[in-house]
């Protein structure tokens, strides 16, 4: 019986010891709970929460918040998630709630970049890319995200043509190959949005609007540029210039997220160029024409009244007419998105409408972009997708477009005085209020995929898809403009239709397989057709009649009328393919071939094949390395070869086209000229206009070699990396219209006659400046590109090419870049006579072969560069180049606490411009009737002083003689025209405040974010004109383009 009480009461007491241990050892088990953030204070779901040496873990949910029990006081929990550095913390007793921050990893070597069909880590990429986080684009005052693109990729040029909202923007991936960059065309790099090819260069419209304000840049999840062949070379014929994949917002798993931001701004107006007004005005004419005038012009009453009558009312005005058309204006954002993912469905939909007003009077940019993504997976195997997006875009354009090619209704050449005075009704013309003028510029663009998915075919890692895309694209203008501002004084209505359809089919297997933990195989290998139709049509009319007929269609037919047509038909069909491998992510090998089939070539020509290899070794997963892995965290060597292509603008190269029209019927044409009608035996006939260029079916394909080389390196536990490239891009046999004999009946011959170099050096530095886990966080991103831009190939055995008018040639030369301008160098001003160089064959004075008259004192002093003594084109030289030597730009972002702070500054050097402005202002001043137009002109009231001219002998002066312009003073192609289109611009400054989670979590938000942005702040250039980046893409400045403006926004972004 005791041995049975004993083994009992035994027994309870091991059962009750352990169950005292295990209450004890639960009772040390510690909760811990809390939020992790990033820098900025965003919610960041999916971060790993892991219990050092347990194994044990959660992840945070979709608000960011976990919560984990670890084993005991002083335990580490590691924070970790993909563009992040991970963190590690000690958790001491009673920690309680413990919220984080976790830095963005700037080296990224795990971010996942898009490469084409295929994803791969920035660890394991042999290409030459670039990524860009969509939060760079988020609530920024722009239609376009291109635009934000400017200064954050090395090698990338972005500079913007206009300041006019929704315009197109000069997109450039190292260099440019573009040979319609003379005629102001612009050339872009290829859009992939979504798995939707984007091409923007079929897409026409009326004025030039930017096709990309179709996509929201609120959406967009990131940005890879692909820089080289062994990257690009996937796309084939679309390569060319580059290909800029974007990748839009998906929703994380859980509750639906709910999220709207709201801006308001402020363009400000912009600032005028200097000009004297009033007494001013009136004092430097008078003192110019008293010490350099004619007598006979003061002794016969010559001069103007409103020069001479300061005391009448009617002359004594002191208007700076730019102010009339310049304003402050308003702009605003409203975004709105809601999406939730769940094992077997996603959705997002999203809505934004971005509304500008101009700060040029008349002018406005309206623009709403949809977008619906819908995932479905019915089973763990199929996947099916639709994406749908679409931009609805209205936008006006003031008075000015196309009256004198001008956003001014007034030209340069002939800008009023400050004497001068207008109506109300004129004013109203003027500034594009007045009631009979109309403006309907609508755009709409429809775009998306649908796609099939297989995850597993066959085998483990194969899988399958196929999709099929489509862009629809539509783009009218109706304007009507009155007499009062036309030039011929009579009515004029004009209506365009620019249409675009494009649709396409790709299937593609993608195969990707470990081996062992140590080698990795992937590949894609798949087939394509699209087919592209564009129907463009316009038609103008002047009307004589009241302005309550404002469409073209109110117009009777007959010689008043003019119209055109144009429909084409171009369809593709490829193959393309990639094969990579990796050994234990050291030894990196990857090649990619595709075949183009295009409609626009001939039979024999119609394949082009642009294959690719690449490279890469990983030196720091090197056994002997890792001594260095203190130090150098990461090094790769890469380098590759490979081949993108082309097609020629034209549809229809290879034929020979012949062009009819309307004016050959005795039409009234665009300008308003009258064609007399054309007969025969009395009848009157068509004719062809032989104009067109003579072409061949040999055209082919135009391709682009490129060679990189380049190295990835981190430094000091990844918070220095370096990424540095080695280029060459050969655009060889550019399809191109070069002079025809005369005996072939053509001006021009079409054919494959220019090679183009562009070779470079880019480099990117990133950092973090700041110590980790600091409350101060600080980084930096500075890129730098230098890109050397060279023709290396022409027909006719390599001589010279000239293009557009004489007066204002530029050239295709071997040797040098691509159109520099064509200029007379001259050196100053003769000063007297005896400083005009002598001819010792003839005694005479040196000439101007284009007037005729010799040169004299108070003449532009030229250099006569073939030594004959007479100044004609033989003399001229290339000068200036408009494609940029070196661009870059400086980010800093700092935060603290709930506060985050970014500041762009972007820089281009090397670009020329040729200030048609000054030259504009120079000839007015210099008319040979100056004596009246100085009353009613603007002319000199510039920033000019009565130093700048030459007046007497002896005189050293900037400017010539305005009284005497026999060898043509103020040709625009002389070299103190063209000038250093450098600048640095801080160009963008965005300042954010996250509120603190527990005052969000009592509102019952996720998330509330209060920001401003300062855009485009100061600029420091080197030019006369106000603002080198705004001139037209071949270097041309008018002075009369629209400005870019300062921008000052506030809002609020919140998310529940």
């Amino acid at each position: 019986m005791k041995k049975v009480q004993l083994s009992t009461w035994l027994n309870s007491f091991v059962c009750c010891f352990l169950l005292f241990a295990m209450q004890q050892l639960y009772a040390q088990e510690i909760p811990v709970a809390g939020v992790v953030r990033d820098q900025q204070g965003n919610p960041l779901p999916g971060v790993s929460v892991v219990e050092r040496g347990t194994g044990k873990g959660v992840k945070t949910d979709e608000n960011g918040f976990y919560e984990i029990s670890i084993t005991s006081a002083g335990r580490t929990l590691i924070f970790s998630s993909v563009g992040f550095h991970a963190q590690q913390h000690v958790i001491r007793a009673a920690a309680g709630s413990f919220d984080i921050t976790l830095e963005e990893d700037l080296s990224s070597l795990d971010e996942v970049v898009i490469i084409g069909y295929q994803d791969v880590t920035r660890r394991k990429t042999t290409g030459a890319i670039a990524s860009v986080k969509g939060k760079e684009f988020e609530n920024t005052p722009y239609t376009t995200f291109d635009a934000m693109l400017q200064g954050r990729v090395a090698g990338m040029t972005v500079l913007s043509p206009s300041g006019e909202p929704g315009t197109n923007n000069i997109v450039n991936i190292r260099g440019s190959s573009n040979l319609e960059l003379a005629n102001n065309s612009i050339s872009a790099p290829l859009y992939v949005i979504d798995n939707i090819i984007y091409d923007v260069n079929d897409f026409g419209s009326a004025y030039g609007a930017n096709p990309l304000q179709s996509i929201n840049p609120n959406d967009i999840e990131s940005v890879d540029i692909l820089k080289d062949a062994s990257a690009s070379a996937i796309y084939g014929a679309r390569a060319a210039n580059g290909v800029i994949i974007v990748k839009t917002k998906r929703p994380m798993a859980g509750k639906p997220e709910i999220r709207v931001s709201a801006f308001y701004g402020i363009a400000d107006r912009p600032a005028m160029k200097p000009i004297q007004v009033g007494t001013a005005e009136r004092r430097l004419k008078m003192d110019m024409l008293y010490i350099g005038g004619n007598d006979n012009w003061f002794y016969n009453n010559q001069l103007s009244m409103m020069l001479t009558d300061s005391l009448n009312p009617a002359f004594n005005n002191n208007t700076d007419w730019q102010g009339l058309f310049l304003r402050a204006a308003a702009l605003n954002n409203v975004n709105a998105s809601v999406g939730a993912s769940t094992e077997n469905f996603t959705y997002r939909f999203s809505v934004q409408r971005y509304y500008e007003e101009g700060v040029m009077i008349g002018y406005e940019n309206d623009n709403v972009t949809p977008r619906i993504f819908l995932q479905a997976n019915p089973t763990p195997n199929l996947q099916f997708e639709t994406n749908l997006f679409a931009g609805l875009t209205r936008a006006k354009h003031g008075s000015g477009d196309g009256v004198y090619g001008s956003k001014y209704p007034f030209n340069t050449w002939g800008f009023p005085s400050s004497f001068w005075q207008i109506t109300d009704e004129e004013e109203a013309v003027y500034t594009g209020r007045y009631d009979d003028l109309m403006d309907n510029d609508r755009t709409t663009s429809i775009n998306g995929n649908t796609a099939f998915t297989v995850k597993k075919v066959v085998v483990p890692g194969l899988s399958f898809r196929t999709q099929f895309s489509y862009n629809i694209n539509n783009n009218t203008r109706d304007l009507f403009q009155p007499g009062l501002i036309t030039p011929n004084r009579r009515n004029y209505a004009r209506s365009w239709v620019y249409q675009n359809q494009r649709w396409e089919v790709e299937s593609f297997f993608n195969y990707i397989k470990t081996i062992k933990d140590d080698h990795t195989l992937s590949g894609v290998l798949g087939y394509g057709m699209e087919k592209n139709t564009q129907n463009n049509r316009f038609a103008s009319g002047w009307n004589d009649n009241s302005t309550v007929v404002k469409s073209v269609s109110g117009i009777p037919s007959g010689p008043d009328l003019y119209a055109w047509t144009d429909l084409a038909e171009r369809s593709r069909v490829s193959v393309f393919g990639r094969l990579s491998y990796d050994y234990k992510g050291r030894y990196l090998l990857s090649g990619s071939y595709r075949q183009d089939a295009s409609s626009r070539y001939s039979r024999d020509n119609r394949w082009g094949v642009f294959p690719a290899v690449s490279a890469g070794w990983a030196v720091s997963e090197e056994p002997f390395f890792e001594p260095l892995k203190h130090a150098v965290s990461f090094f790769k060597f890469r380098g590759s070869y490979g081949l993108t292509g082309l097609d020629p603008g034209s549809y229809y190269a290879q034929y020979m086209t012949l062009g009819f029209n309307a004016g050959y019927v005795g039409a009234v044409l665009d300008n308003g000229n009258e064609v007399a009608p054309n007969t025969y035996n009395g009848t009157t006939v068509t004719y062809p206009n032989y104009q067109n260029a003579a072409s061949s079916p040999g055209i082919r394909w135009e391709r682009t070699p490129q060679f990189n080389v380049g190295v990835d390196a981190n430094f000091i536990e990844d918070r220095i990396s370096v990424t540095a490239d080695y280029y060459i891009r050969n655009s060889q046999s550019l399809v191109f219209q070069s002079p025809a004999p005369l005996t072939t009946g053509f001006s021009q011959l079409t054919g494959n006659f220019v090679d183009i170099r562009n070779s470079g050096v880019e480099l990117t530095i990133n950092s973090v400046n700041t110590r980790a886990g600091a409350a101060f966080h600080w980084s930096t991103n500075f890129n730098i590109a230098f890109n050397k831009n060279m023709v290396t190939g022409l027909p006719n055995g390599g001589r010279e090419f000239r293009t557009g008018p004489p007066w204002m040639e530029r050239t295709l030369n071997i040797g040098q870049p691509l159109f520099p301008f064509q200029v007379w160098r001259v050196n100053g001003v003769f000063a007297t006579d005896a400083d005009v160089p002598i001819d010792p064959l003839t005694g005479n004075r040196l000439r101007n072969g284009l007037t005729g008259q010799y040169y004299k004192a108070g003449d532009p002093a030229p250099v006569d560069v073939n030594g004959d003594y007479i100044i004609d084109y033989l003399d001229k030289i290339s000068l200036g180049d408009p494609n940029p030597r070196v661009v870059g730009g400086l980010t800093n972002s700092f935060a603290y606490k709930g506060f985050t702070l970014q500041v762009l500054v972007t820089f281009v050097e090397g670009r020329s411009l040729w200030n048609g402005y000054l030259s504009d202002r120079l000839q007015d001043a210099g008319s040979p009737t100056l004596f009246t137009t100085w009353g009613t002109n603007s002319a000199i009231a510039g920033d000019f002083n009565l130093s700048d001219f030459w007046l007497r002998p002896g005189d050293r002066s900037r400017f010539p003689n305005l009284f005497s312009n026999t060898v043509d003073n103020w040709h625009i192609a002389q070299n103190y025209f063209v000038e250093n289109a450098s600048f640095v611009r801080l160009k963008n400054i965005q300042l954010g405040y996250n509120l603190p989670q527990k005052i969000v979590d009592k509102l019952r938000f996720r998330s509330i974010r209060l920001f401003s942005v300062v855009d485009n702040l100061y600029i420091r250039s080197w030019s006369d004109t106000p603002d080198p980046e705004a001139v037209e893409p071949n270097g041309y400045s008018t002075g009369n383009g629209y400005p870019i403006p300062k921008k000052f926004t506030f809002g609020i972004d919140v998310s529940f």
